[in-house]
Protein backbone atom coordinates (compact mmCIF):
# COMPACT_ATOMS: atom_id res chain seq x y z
CA UNK A 1 0.00 0.00 0.00
CA UNK A 2 0.91 3.32 -0.94
CA UNK A 3 -0.12 6.42 0.87
CA UNK A 4 -0.64 9.45 -1.61
CA UNK A 5 -1.12 12.61 -1.06
CA UNK A 6 -1.23 15.60 -4.06
CA UNK A 7 -3.12 19.10 -5.43
CA UNK A 8 -5.31 18.32 -8.50
CA UNK A 9 -7.01 21.09 -8.92
CA UNK A 10 -6.73 22.87 -5.64
CA UNK A 11 -7.97 20.19 -3.39
CA UNK A 12 -6.04 18.38 -2.25
CA UNK A 13 -6.53 14.39 -2.32
CA UNK A 14 -5.47 11.93 0.33
CA UNK A 15 -5.61 8.14 -0.54
CA UNK A 16 -4.41 4.59 -0.74
CA UNK A 17 -3.20 2.79 -3.63
CA UNK A 18 -2.78 -0.80 -3.60
CA UNK A 19 0.06 -1.87 -6.24
CA UNK A 20 0.52 -5.45 -6.88
CA UNK A 21 3.46 -7.00 -5.64
CA UNK A 22 4.45 -7.70 -9.85
CA UNK A 23 3.99 -3.78 -10.37
CA UNK A 24 6.93 -2.86 -12.73
CA UNK A 25 9.09 -0.20 -10.24
CA UNK A 26 9.22 3.38 -10.68
CA UNK A 27 12.52 5.20 -10.44
CA UNK A 28 13.87 6.36 -7.21
CA UNK A 29 11.76 9.24 -5.96
CA UNK A 30 8.86 8.97 -8.16
CA UNK A 31 4.77 7.72 -7.39
CA UNK A 32 2.14 6.71 -9.17
CA UNK A 33 -0.66 9.45 -9.34
CA UNK A 34 -3.86 7.51 -9.01
CA UNK A 35 -5.54 7.94 -12.13
CA UNK A 36 -6.45 5.81 -14.93
CA UNK A 37 -3.39 4.28 -17.00
CA UNK A 38 -2.95 3.44 -20.72
CA UNK A 39 -2.22 0.14 -22.25
CA UNK A 40 -0.90 -0.14 -25.62
CA UNK A 41 2.04 -1.33 -28.43
CA UNK A 42 3.72 1.78 -27.58
CA UNK A 43 7.35 0.40 -26.65
CA UNK A 44 9.98 -0.29 -29.41
CA UNK A 45 8.99 -2.67 -31.66
CA UNK A 46 5.59 -2.56 -31.06
CA UNK A 47 5.80 -4.22 -27.62
CA UNK A 48 2.87 -3.62 -25.20
CA UNK A 49 3.56 -1.26 -22.25
CA UNK A 50 1.52 0.51 -20.21
CA UNK A 51 1.57 4.27 -19.26
CA UNK A 52 0.59 6.05 -16.08
CA UNK A 53 1.28 9.98 -14.95
CA UNK A 54 3.59 9.91 -12.11
CA UNK A 55 4.95 12.69 -9.71
CA UNK A 56 7.95 13.28 -7.58
CA UNK A 57 7.11 14.65 -4.61
CA UNK A 58 10.54 16.26 -4.04
CA UNK A 59 11.36 17.71 -7.20
CA UNK A 60 7.94 19.27 -7.66
CA UNK A 61 7.76 17.58 -10.95
CA UNK A 62 4.82 15.58 -12.50
CA UNK A 63 5.32 13.06 -15.37
CA UNK A 64 4.97 10.36 -18.02
CA UNK A 65 6.15 6.98 -17.49
CA UNK A 66 5.84 4.28 -19.44
CA UNK A 67 6.31 0.42 -18.49
CA UNK A 68 6.92 -2.77 -19.93
CA UNK A 69 5.34 -5.74 -19.05
CA UNK A 70 5.51 -6.68 -15.19
CA UNK A 71 7.45 -10.11 -16.13
CA UNK A 72 10.02 -8.16 -17.81
CA UNK A 73 11.98 -6.98 -14.59
CA UNK A 74 12.72 -3.67 -16.11
CA UNK A 75 12.05 -0.43 -14.30
CA UNK A 76 9.56 2.28 -15.86
CA UNK A 77 10.79 5.12 -18.10
CA UNK A 78 10.09 8.28 -17.72
CA UNK A 79 9.26 9.80 -21.18
CA UNK A 80 7.79 13.19 -20.16
CA UNK A 81 8.03 15.79 -17.55
CA UNK A 82 5.79 19.03 -16.70
CA UNK A 83 5.53 21.69 -13.46
CA UNK A 84 1.70 21.30 -13.01
CA UNK A 85 -0.96 20.05 -13.62
CA UNK A 86 -4.11 22.81 -12.73
CA UNK A 87 -5.52 24.13 -13.82
CA UNK A 88 -5.25 21.79 -17.62
CA UNK A 89 -4.60 18.12 -15.83
CA UNK A 90 -3.01 16.15 -18.41
CA UNK A 91 -5.22 13.36 -20.33
CA UNK A 92 -3.61 9.86 -21.33
CA UNK A 93 -5.48 8.33 -24.46
CA UNK A 94 -3.92 5.88 -27.31
CA UNK A 95 -2.81 7.14 -30.65
CA UNK A 96 -3.21 4.38 -33.58
CA UNK A 97 -0.50 4.63 -35.86
CA UNK A 98 -0.12 7.01 -39.02
CA UNK A 99 0.98 10.14 -40.04
CA UNK A 100 0.69 13.16 -37.97
CA UNK A 101 1.05 16.86 -38.31
CA UNK A 102 3.01 18.54 -36.10
CA UNK A 103 2.32 22.06 -34.76
CA UNK A 104 4.68 24.88 -36.50
CA UNK A 105 6.88 26.49 -33.89
CA UNK A 106 10.07 28.94 -35.04
CA UNK A 107 9.61 28.21 -38.65
CA UNK A 108 10.84 24.54 -37.71
CA UNK A 109 9.95 21.34 -39.83
CA UNK A 110 6.38 21.35 -40.42
CA UNK A 111 6.18 17.99 -42.61
CA UNK A 112 3.63 15.30 -41.66
CA UNK A 113 5.53 12.61 -39.65
CA UNK A 114 4.83 9.06 -39.98
CA UNK A 115 4.39 6.97 -36.64
CA UNK A 116 4.81 3.21 -36.81
CA UNK A 117 3.38 1.69 -34.19
CA UNK A 118 0.72 2.89 -31.36
CA UNK A 119 1.69 6.06 -29.43
CA UNK A 120 0.72 8.27 -26.40
CA UNK A 121 -1.62 11.53 -26.56
CA UNK A 122 -1.16 13.71 -23.53
CA UNK A 123 -3.28 16.47 -23.64
CA UNK A 124 -3.52 19.55 -20.92
CA UNK A 125 -7.35 20.18 -21.17
CA UNK A 126 -7.84 22.11 -24.59
CA UNK A 127 -4.39 24.02 -23.63
CA UNK A 128 -1.99 21.74 -25.72
CA UNK A 129 -1.27 18.10 -26.91
CA UNK A 130 1.20 15.89 -27.59
CA UNK A 131 1.94 12.42 -28.51
CA UNK A 132 4.60 11.19 -27.09
CA UNK A 133 6.10 7.83 -29.77
CA UNK A 134 9.04 4.71 -29.95
CA UNK A 135 11.93 5.50 -32.28
CA UNK A 136 13.71 2.89 -31.70
CA UNK A 137 15.01 2.55 -28.03
CA UNK A 138 14.65 6.25 -27.33
CA UNK A 139 10.90 8.10 -26.90
CA UNK A 140 10.13 11.16 -29.06
CA UNK A 141 7.67 13.76 -28.15
CA UNK A 142 5.57 15.67 -31.50
CA UNK A 143 3.82 19.11 -30.31
CA UNK A 144 0.24 18.79 -32.45
CA UNK A 145 -1.27 21.83 -30.79
CA UNK A 146 -0.78 25.20 -28.87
Amino acid sequence: MRHLTFKLLGFTIIGLLALPCHATPLPEGWQPLPLPTLSGSFLEHGQRGTAMLVQNPQQHTYGVAVAAEPASGATARIVKTFRAIAPNPPQLSLIKPGNYQPACHNGGDCAPRHIDSEAISVCFGEASCGIIYADGSAFREMAVTD
